[in-house]
């Protein structure tokens, strides 16, 4: 009888560790931080497209979403498409998207018309994983994301794609009230 007790506690266990890792993979990084007790979001700087440097800062007073993407990254690229809706939808009201590509530069600059992406792209292949570090990312995955408000606190971390009602009514809930 003692086999059979231990073979049930250890499946017992080996499903709880699992559920525990799915749950820190798939769950806990997308869950939506209260604004009274979220992180300040640590200033950073990286160049755009046209070697102009753009620093999160300097965006303060904005809704920013961070995506970090990458054009070998199949959920990256079917998730530009509701990123650029949304950044036309709302932008207008105070949103601003800016995509860091984890990237070759040329490989991003070849990709970017086809892509029609029309929020600001930035890139620095070594400082970029130094970037997503500091704003939590605790897996590495992309797309990574991280919703920044007016104030400059970190609202959400999500590993994965968005969906687009499910970016649009987040964006909506947190935009500048005017």
């Amino acid at each position: 009888m003692k086999p059979v007790f231990l073979a049930l506690f250890l499946a017992s266990a080996a499903a709880m560790a699992g559920f525990a890792v799915y749950q820190k993979l798939f769950h806990a990084s997308s869950d939506v931080t209260s604004e009274a007790n979220a992180d300040v979001a640590p200033d950073f700087q990286l160049q755009n497209l046209a070697d102009e440097t753009i620093k999160l800062s300097d965006l303060r007073g904005k809704l920013v979403l961070v995506n970090f993407w990458a054009t070998w990254c199949a959920p990256c690229l079917k998730e530009i498409p509701v990123l650029v809706e949304v950044q036309n939808r709302f932008g207008a009201r105070g949103l601003q998207i800016i995509g860091p590509a984890m990237d070759d530069p040329a490989m991003v600059r070849s990709s970017i018309p086809r892509l029609n992406i029309q929020y600001p792209v930035l890139l620095g292949e070594e400082q970029i994983p130094l970037v997503m570090d500091a704003l939590g990312d605790t897996i590495g995955a992309l797309p990574f994301s991280v919703l920044i408000s007016p104030e400059g606190k970190i609202l959400l971390r999500k590993h994965g794609e968005f969906e687009l009602e499910e970016l649009s009514e987040l964006v909506e809930a947190h935009l500048p009230k005017t």
